[in-house]
């Protein structure tokens, strides 16, 4: 039974959980997550080795960080089971991204402001995605995991019809790319025991993940901590924030251009 059968909110089980390897050029990645299941759609079956110096590999727009998704799953999140209720669903993915080849991820003052930079090209004024509220880098703080420090944060996203959010842990893993780990989720009823549960259960799949980096990656991640000795991640960081006026009313042209935003 990959749920538990008694309480509320119900999310797969950690135990089920089904063991994964990527290999990124070198770098290597272990996690391990319970089985795609949600009431639509099916798990695509992922490759587990990718060229993250293949530029034609990368998605790319000009707006855009150039991406590559590595991972996705996705999960129901159920209610009691005698009322077959669904109080949301989890959407977790992997995704390796690309900066500009000038300077260094592992600078980490530089890293910090890649991310602040890629958030402004896609939520701020002049952004893609510039027409819903948006909040990022709540709860800020870095994390050792096994080894390996990431930074971990929240974000909230306000659309017409409905709030969506984000639980997200980032790392370099070369001088150009970091990886991120996202776990996007809906709160159907907005209970705060699913807020909770959500964020225990990618706190144990992320205490479980373990990050190796390639020698040549190593070899640079200490040219860098030569270079900025004793660097660390800022304490705290100020959320960013545009929040826009909410609408009693939206046309059908502007309800289709949202699609997929």
């Amino acid at each position: 039974m990959l749920y538990p059968l008694f309480g509320s909110p119900r999310l797969p089980k950690i135990e089920k959980s089904e063991p994964r390897n990527l290999r990124l050029s070198g770098t290597s990645m272990q996690f391990a997550v319970p089985p795609f299941c949600i009431e639509w759609g099916r798990q695509r079956d992922w490759p587990d080795t990718f060229d993250i110096y293949d530029s034609s590999a990368f998605c790319k727009t000009e707006e855009r960080t150039a991406f590559l998704k590595c991972f996705e799953s996705r999960w129901d999140i159920k209610g009691l089971p005698v009322w077959k209720t669904e109080l949301g669903w989890i959407e977790f993915s992997i995704t390796v991204f690309k900066l500009s080849e000038t300077g260094s991820a592992f600078n980490l003052r530089k890293f910090e402001s890649d991310l602040l930079d890629q958030y402004a090209r896609l939520y701020g004024p002049m952004g893609t995605f510039n027409k819903h509220s948006f909040e990022t880098f709540l709860d800020w703080s870095a994390q050792l995991i096994n080894g390996n420090l990431w930074i971990s944060y929240h974000g909230r996203k306000h659309s017409v019809s409905d709030t969506s959010y984000q639980l997200v842990w980032e790392t370099p893993i070369t001088d150009e790319h970091f990886i991120s780990v996202t776990f996007s989720y809906q709160n159907y009823k907005e209970k705060k025991t699913v807020h909770y549960a959500v964020e225990k259960f990618a706190q144990k799949i992320m205490t479980a993940t373990h990050l190796d980096l390639s020698p040549s990656a190593q070899e640079q991640k200490s040219a860098a901590e030569k270079q900025w000795p004793n660097q660390k991640y800022s304490e705290h960081m100020e959320p960013l924030r545009w929040i826009r006026p909410k609408k009693d009313f939206i046309s059908v042209e502007e309800y289709f251009s949202d699609d997929g935003k």
